[in-house]
């Protein structure tokens, strides 16, 4: 288990260098063009990045949002518009998981009623019409 291994490999040759070497030519190429842009337009070039750094510091900030994120539709009065949704707030969300739950607690305690009719040899009439009511609640809960 704990045996060295021995490999004839050359330790010089790895994955990457001969990544490198596959794709040399299009890589000193890359390097070659890049390097004569940067020498032609460095202006340019550090405006660009000046302009970049401060779009992106605008925008981690969210001073840049989308404008229909900043505009507020006001109706008469100052009210909200008419077809406009309240804002969700958390509330609204914890709600609904707890009215799920509800649901899913509810169905699973159906499922054990029927499982238990089911289990019987045989059904009589009064069984169906128990199967069809917790048939409906299941739907109801949809």
């Amino acid at each position: 288990m704990f045996r060295k291994i021995r490999s004839s490999r050359d330790p010089g040759k790895t994955v990457f260098a001969e990544l490198y070497q596959q794709f040399r030519p299009y890589l000193t190429l890359v390097r070659r063009r890049t390097i004569r842009l940067l020498k032609t337009y460095p202006k340019q070039v550090f405006v660009a990045m000046v302009i970049t750094l401060i779009f992106s510091v605008l925008y981690s900030f969210g001073v840049l949002r989308p404008l229909a994120e900043k505009e507020v539709k006001v109706g008469f009065m100052g009210g909200r518009a008419k077809n406009e949704k309240p804002a969700p707030t958390i509330e609204d969300g914890l709600s609904k998981i707890s009215s799920t739950g509800n649901k899913l607690r509810k169905t699973i305690w159906i499922r054990k009623q029927v499982d238990s009719v089911l289990a019987k040899e045989r059904l009589d009439h009064r069984d169906t019409l128990f199967l069809e009511s917790k048939l409906e609640e299941l739907r109801q809960l949809r």
